[in-house]
């Protein structure tokens, strides 16, 4: 361990995850950045896991944020930071073992080689943030240290009490994962509203959603399409009951409160599922809890006939989120935690390093971040935070390519692939990924050129090698396969004796 570096000033702090208008996006990555970043004594840095600089900065970052990757690469970017003497930070959001079949992302995620992959990195990585305790429990086993990081808000606009006149409005918004769960509630309350001809009922969602409520009377129900987070935001102002139905499963139990969090602050009463999720909440203070949808109706039934009571809860929740749940009062423990990390990483291990790329490596941890963040596509948001998205042409065909990949259509991701190569010759991840389209479509010869030239363009990158060494395993094994239908070894015969 090495000494205390409280001298260090700025801590250059680099965050690398998707970037978008979704929640996760918002409240994992662009908000903490930016309320980081307003804090003496830190520089903020947030990058797309795509974009070219990613890995220069990675290294020469004091401490890095990884947002749940499944880059391979990104083994080796802990691996070489921490020869480097710097910690790197694996955010986990959600339990992956048990994601639903509803959830858009179960393709991917349900691959065992993404769960061996993730659980790789948590295993290798300094440090786990997660954001509720759930999923701290859970993945426990698997994490050195692990830091919960509740979702909080920037802001919250003064709370506005609604009119006690007029149709009472009841909704829900949420992602697709959420399928099973609305699902399950749905034919209870399209019964339920045909006994209440006052209220009405808003579901924000994708489109898919719609047709659990096509029995719902006409007029009382309303389906809006999901958009961005201050879309749905600006929805829910005129709510005033929010749902938050969840059913019993261990991915389930491993969600963040966001849903009390996002209702609470825009004065909208939570009627939230009695689960793990939510065990924080003060069930009949700030929100009210249901165990089972009879129950989530009874709830309704007193507050449709209670508005001062719909009130009064709606003006707690937010009361507390204001007093508790806001970013700024929690980014400083943030900040304290990533310079412990600091202080107790190991000290460089210059000994431990191949002379072949040692080097190499020395050079991109000690880079100039400021020669770095001068180069095209970099956007200074405030004064000490630097944002950089998918920039030109290079960086956006590279992405097309990769999206294609995931389609297996390897046609499209070739073509996406050339263009980025040639956009910019000096990406090694253009050329290797543009070889492993040109070995899936027969052209093993050119793929082979393709992962040496990206080999000979970043030294520090496995991948090409990976795929270098996968390449020739397949070649050799096709030579082999093709000696034996021309000439069957005996089973079991002496070695030495076959030898040409």
């Amino acid at each position: 361990m090495r000494a205390p570096d409280h001298w260090l000033n700025p801590l250059r702090l680099a965050l690398v995850g998707s970037f978008g208008s979704s929640g996760d996006q918002i409240y994992r990555l662009h908000q903490p950045a930016a309320a980081l970043a307003q804090l003496e004594g830190v520089e903020v840095y947030e990058l797309h896991p795509h974009v070219r600089p990613r890995d220069a900065l990675a290294l020469a970052a004091d401490v890095l944020v990884l947002l749940m990757g499944m880059d391979v690469e990104l083994l080796r970017l802990v691996h070489q930071r921490r020869l480097l003497g710097k910690p790197t930070v694996l955010e986990v959001n959600d339990w992956l073992p048990g994601v639903q079949r509803c959830n858009p992302v179960h393709a991917n995620w349900n691959d065992s080689r993404a769960w061996q992959l993730l659980s790789q990195l948590i295993d290798q990585c300094d440090a786990i943030q997660v954001s509720s305790q759930g999923l701290a429990d859970r993945l426990a086993p698997l994490a050195p240290r692990i830091q919960v990081v509740a979702n909080q808000l920037p802001q919250l606009p003064p709370h506005r009490p609604r009119p006690a006149t007029g149709p009472l409005r009841i909704g829900w918004g949420g992602s697709a994962g959420h399928f099973d769960d609305i699902a399950a509630i749905a034919p209870a309350l399209v019964s339920w509203l045909e006994r209440h001809e006052n209220v009405r009922l808003e579901v924000m969602a994708d489109p898919l959603f719609e047709s659990l409520f096509e029995q719902a009377p006409a007029g009382r129900f309303r389906f809006l399409a999901a958009g961005s987070l201050d879309h749905y935001f600006d929805w829910l102002s005129g709510l005033d009951i929010g749902l938050a139905p969840l059913l019993p499963s261990d991915y389930n139990h491993c969600r963040s409160d966001v849903k009390f969090l996002e209702y609470a602050s825009r004065g909208v009463v939570p009627v939230l599922q009695r689960s793990p999720t939510y065990a924080g909440v003060r069930d009949g203070e700030t929100a009210l809890l249901f165990s089972d949808t009879e129950e989530l109706l009874t709830l309704l039934d007193g507050l449709v006939t209670d508005p001062e009571r719909r009130q009064r809860l709606a003006a707690a929740a937010h009361g507390h989120v204001l007093a508790e749940r806001r970013l700024e009062q929690h980014v400083p423990q943030q900040l304290a935690f990533y310079r412990q990390l600091l202080d107790q990483a190991p000290a460089p291990q210059p000994d431990a390093l191949p002379s072949r790329w040692g080097p190499a490596l020395v050079q991109a941890g000690s880079a100039d971040l400021h020669n770095l963040r001068a180069q095209p596509g970099w956007r200074q948001l405030s004064a000490r935070h630097w944002s950089r998205d998918l920039a030109g042409p290079a960086e956006q065909q590279l992405e097309a390519g990769l999206e294609a990949m995931k389609l297996k259509n390897w046609p499209q991701a070739l073509e996406q692939f050339r263009q980025a190569s040639a956009a910019d010759p000096t990406d090694p991840y253009a050329l290797v990924f543009l070889g492993q389209a040109l070995e899936r479509t027969e052209r093993p010869a050119l793929a082979q050129q393709a992962y040496e030239r990206a080999a000979a363009l970043d030294p520090l990158c496995s991948r090409p090698l990976r795929a270098l060494a996968a390449l020739h395993q397949r070649s050799a094994n096709r030579w082999a396969a093709a000696a034996a239908s021309l000439n069957p070894l005996v089973p079991g015969a002496p070695s030495q004796t076959l030898t040409p």
